[in-house]
C-alpha cells in the first residue's frame, strides 16, 4: 500500500478512459472505503469535476 510522505501538486497527463476510470474509483471510495478516505475522495473528485473530457 502506498504512503503520502508529502504533498504537493502533480501534473498528469490522461487519456479521457482513465480519467473516467478514476472518477468511477473516487466514487466507489465514498461507498466502500475507510471513514478517513471519504472527505479527501469527495474533494479530488469535485476537482475532476472542473477537467473536461
Amino acid at each position: 500500500m502506498a504512503t503520502v510522505k508529502s504533498v504537493g501538486t502533480v501534473d498528469v497527463e490522461l487519456s479521457v478512459s482513465e480519467l473516467e476510470l478514476i472518477r468511477r474509483a473516487l466514487r466507489l471510495v465514498n461507498h466502500f472505503g475507510e471513514l478517513d478516505d471519504c472527505d479527501p475522495a469527495r474533494e479530488l473528485l469535485a476537482d475532476l469535476a472542473e477537467v473536461r473530457s
